[in-house]
């Protein structure tokens, strides 16, 4: 996707995005590329679809040069609530902590022994 067309598809945060991102330090940076360019996707609800980026996505985007290297370890591990009808996203937080979520066992990773970290 064309860098002009990924900024038209900039999402909106809700209050309670913005306060969960600032609370667990994610940048909003992250969740945007996260929320263009994320190829994992599972429903949650209704209207809400969890959003992330497989390995293999992270490094073809290190390859166009849309994302820094630096940035791998917040993108490998983040995952982004997003209110598809409104192109709304609603939360973001890590994929790893202490209990998984109800709707993450689903989705087969790729990057699963790594845990955050890819090999590049």
């Amino acid at each position: 996707m064309p860098v002009t067309q990924a900024m038209e598809y900039k999402p909106n945060f809700t209050r309670h995005a913005q306060k969960r991102l600032t609370a667990r330090g994610i940048k909003g940076n992250v969740v945007e590329l996260i929320t263009i360019y994320g190829d994992r996707e599972a429903r949650v609800g209704e209207r809400l679809i969890a959003l992330s980026l497989s390995a293999d996505k992270i490094r073809e985007l290190i390859a166009e040069n849309i994302v820094k290297p630096q940035q791998v370890s917040s993108l490998s591990k983040t995952v982004v609530l997003l209110n598809e009808d409104r192109f709304q996203v609603v939360t973001a937080f890590a994929r790893y902590g202490k209990k998984g979520r109800r709707y993450d066992h689903g989705i087969k990773y790729s990057d699963s022994r790594s845990r955050g970290f890819i090999e590049l």
